[in-house]
C-alpha cells in the first residue's frame, strides 16, 4: 500500500471526519483534509470546541471512507496555526472557505496542521489494516 492510494481515496471519498478529545467529551466532525508538505492541514473556526479539544489534546485522528466502505484511518498530533502564510496557502487551496470567512486575515481562521504519525488502509473485503508510511518518515 502506498501514498498514491491514500490519496486517491481521499479524493474519491470528498470529505473525511476528524476525531479529537479534551479527556472528557469526544468530537468527531466531516473536514476536507489537504497534504502539505507531509502534514495534513484542516481548518476550522479560532472559538470552535474542535479548536478547544485540539488545545486541551493534540492527538487526533482523520478517517476518509469511499463508496465501497475502503477506508484509512490518519493519526497524529495537531496544532493550530494562525501564521498567516499557512492562512493564505491553505485558503488558496480550498477556494469554497470564503462561504464562512472573509478572507486569509480573518481572525476566526485558523489552520489545524497534523504532524501524521500512522497510516492505516483497509479495503471492503479485507479485515486487517496494511501500515502505510506517513510523507517524510
Amino acid at each position: 500500500m502506498s501514498m498514491e492510494q491514500v490519496h486517491a481515496l481521499m479524493k474519491e471519498a470528498e470529505a473525511g471526519f476528524l476525531a479529537t478529545t479534551d479527556g472528557e467529551k469526544v468530537g468527531v466532525r466531516p473536514v476536507v483534509g489537504k497534504w502539505v508538505d507531509g502534514e495534513l492541514w484542516t481548518s476550522t473556526f479560532a472559538g470552535s470546541d474542535k479548536a478547544a479539544q485540539i488545545k486541551a489534546r493534540p492527538s487526533v485522528e482523520y478517517c476518509f471512507a469511499d463508496k465501497q466502505w475502503r477506508h484509512v484511518r490518519i493519526s497524529g498530533t495537531c496544532t493550530i496555526s494562525t501564521d498567516n502564510a499557512d492562512k493564505e496557502k491553505f485558503f488558496g487551496m480550498m477556494p469554497e472557505l470564503k462561504r464562512y470567512f472573509s478572507g486569509p486575515d480573518d481572525p476566526n481562521y485558523v489552520v489545524l496542521r497534523t504532524k501524521v504519525d500512522r497510516i492505516r488502509l483497509i479495503g471492503p473485503e479485507e479485515i486487517q489494516y496494511t501500515e502505510v508510511t506517513p510523507p517524510g518518515k
